[in-house]
C-alpha cells in the first residue's frame, strides 16, 4: 500500500538531523529567567491598551494522570489520588480571575483543556472548573471548547458536563493499539474503549475528534502501524496527528524505561514507519496538514489550511481565531506574539506564587522585530510549506530578501538543496515533496539561535 523505496527512506535518513518542533519561535529552550511576572503583567496591560477588544485564546494544564506513561513528554503528576485535583482546581481558578481581570473586555474564542489528563477531575471539579471559567472570563458567542481525554479514564458523566460547558471538540491520545507496543510505553488502551469515548462523544454533540499517533517505538513494525490505522479508520476521526516519538531521557528519566522494553527502530525504520502511515492516511482520502498532521478535507483544520489560516502552538497545528494565547495552570505556555513566558512546571511553587497574587511565571523571552520576522517566515514554512516573500516583507516593513540574504544563500547548499526551492521572480520559498517532512530542516537555517553543534540529546530527529 505505501511507496517505501529504498531510495525515498534513504533520503529521509540522510537528512535526519535533530533539531526544535517549532512549536514557537524562539523555541522553549531559549527561554529564560529574564521573563518574570512583573514583565508578564506588563505585556498583558500592553495587550489590554493596545487591541482592547482583539479576541484570545485560552490553554488551562490539568497535569494529574492516574499512571505513567513512559513515553511521555509533558508536565504530569501520576497520582490515583483524585483529591489531589481539589485543591489544584481552587488555584487555578483563583489564577484564571487573575488572568481574566487583566484581559478586560478581550473576547475568549477558543478554550482548551490539556495535561495531563482533564478528566482526571471528578464531575464535581471539572464543574466548578467550567462556571469559574465562565464568571472570570468573557466567552464570545462562538466560543469554542477543546479537550484532551483519555478513554480508559472518562466517564460519560465528565462527556455530559463538558457538552453543557460547551465543549465540542475532543484529542483523543491513542499512541498504539498494539499489545506488545502498549506494554513497552506502559499504556493499555483498546480500540473498543476508544470507539466507545467516540461514540459517546459524537451523541452529546462533539462534532470533531482528532487521534494522536505516535511511530518510532520499540516493536512497531508496518504491520502493526497498519492494524492500529486500520481501527483508527473505523471511528472516522477528522483529523490525526502521527508524531514522530521524541526519545530524550538526558532530559526525561523515566523514557529509559521505554529502553528497556525493547530497542526502539533505527532511522530506516522509523523512516519506513512514517512513510507506510503516510502512505495508508492519504489513500483513506486525509489531507496532510504540515508535516505531521492529517485531515479529511472537509475538517476545519483542511480547510483553514487550504485557506492559508493554520497557526502552530504548543498544541500543534491549530486554526487561528485569536491574536494571542494565554496559558494557566502548572508548566502552561502563554504567547502575545511579542512575548511568550512559562508558569513554574512545579504545582507547589505554582500554587505558592498563585496564593500570593503573582502570576507564577518562570522564564520566557521577549521578541524583538527580528524574531518576530523570523517567526513569521518558520510559521508559514511549518503550516503552509511555502512563503510569499513579498506579503512578508508587506507584512513586517523590511525587505525580507535583504535581511535574510545569508540564510537564503545556505539553502543552495547540499543539506537543504533537495528540500526547498527558492524562486526569486516569483519571490516565493517552496519546501519540495522531500522537503515537506523535512520541513524542520528548513526552518533550522533561519533560527538564530539554533547552535550548530547541538548537544546529544537535546532535541529529537526532525522526522
Amino acid at each position: 500500500m505505501s511507496d517505501c523505496s529504498i531510495t525515498t527512506v534513504e533520503q529521509l535518513v540522510r537528512h535526519a538531523k535533530p533539531g526544535p518542533r517549532y512549536t514557537s519561535y524562539p523555541p522553549a529552550t531559549e527561554f529564560t529567567p529574564s521573563i518574570d511576572a512583573v514583565r508578564a503583567k506588563a505585556e498583558l496591560a500592553r495587550m489590554a491598551s493596545v487591541s482592547p477588544t482583539s479576541p484570545v485564546a485560552l490553554y488551562c494544564h490539568l497535569p494529574f494522570c492516574r499512571s505513567l506513561c513512559w513515553y511521555c513528554g509533558c508536565n504530569v503528576t501520576a497520582t490515583r489520588n483524585r483529591s489531589r485535583a481539589t485543591g489544584y482546581v481552587d488555584t487555578l481558578l483563583t489564577e484564571i480571575e487573575m488572568v481574566g481581570a487583566a484581559l478586560g473586555a478581550r473576547p475568549v474564542v477558543e478554550i482548551a483543556l490539556g495535561g495531563g489528563s482533564p478528566n482526571f477531575l471528578s464531575i464535581d471539579d471539572l464543574s466548578r472548573l467550567l462556571a469559574g471559567l465562565r464568571r472570570f472570563v468573557q466567552f464570545a458567542p462562538d466560543m469554542v471548547g477543546t479537550v484532551e481525554l483519555d478513554p480508559r479514564d472518562t466517564a460519560r458523566a465528565q462527556l455530559e458536563v463538558l457538552a453543557k460547558g460547551g465543549f465540542r471538540r475532543m484529542s483523543i491520545g491513542v499512541q498504539d493499539f498494539d499489545p506488545k507496543v502498549q506494554d513497552a510505553i506502559n499504556r493499555h488502551q483498546s480500540a473498543a474503549q476508544t470507539a466507545q469515548l467516540v461514540k459517546d462523544a459524537r451523541e452529546l454533540g462533539f462534532d470533531q475528534v482528532n487521534i494522536d499517533l505516535v511511530y518510532g517505538l520499540p516493536h512497531q513494525t508496518t504491520d502493526t502501524v497498519e492494524h492500529t490505522l486500520a481501527e483508527v479508520l473505523r471511528i472516522e476521526p477528522a483529523q490525526i496527528a502521527l508524531f514522530g516519538y521524541a526519545h530524550l531521557p538526558s532530559r526525561l528519566p523515566h523514557q529509559q524505561l521505554v529502553e528497556r522494553a525493547g530497542p526502539l527502530p533505527g532511522p530506516p525504520e522509523r523512516a519506513a514507519l512514517l512513510l507506510h502511515a503516510a502512505a495508508i492516511l492519504t489513500a483513506a482520502g486525509y489531507q496532510r496538514i504540515g508535516f505531521d498532521h492529517f485531515a479529511r478535507p472537509d475538517a476545519e483544520l483542511a480547510i483553514a489550511a487550504r485557506e492559508g489560516r493554520l497557526t502552530r502552538s504548543f498544541q500543534g497545528y491549530m486554526v487561528k481565531r485569536a491574536d494571542a494565547l494565554i496559558g494557566c495552570g502548572a508548566s502552561a505556555i502563554s504567547d502575545t506574539g511579542h512575548m511568550y513566558w512559562q508558569n513554574t512546571p512545579d504545582v507547589t511553587d505554582w500554587a505558592k506564587g498563585v496564593t500570593a497574587g503573582s502570576l507564577p511565571v518562570a522564564r520566557g523571552v521577549a521578541l524583538d522585530a527580528d524574531d518576530r520576522l523570523r517567526r513569521d517566515v518558520i510559521e508559514r514554512l511549518m503550516c503552509d510549506g511555502t512563503i510569499d516573500l513579498a506579503a512578508a516583507s508587506a507584512r513586517h516593513g523590511i525587505e525580507v530578501e535583504q535581511h535574510l540574504a545569508a540564510e537564503l544563500a545556505r539553502l543552495a547548499e547540499p543539506a537543504t538543496v533537495e528540500l526547498v526551492e527558492y524562486d526569486r521572480s516569483a519571490r516565493t520559498l517552496t519546501a519540495t515533496n522531500l522537503g515537506r517532512p523535512l520541513v524542520r530542516n528548513i526552518c533550522m537555517v533561519f533560527d538564530r539561535y539554533l547552535d550548530p553543534n547541538l548537544p546529544a540529546g537535546r532535541f529529537s530527529p526532525s522526522f
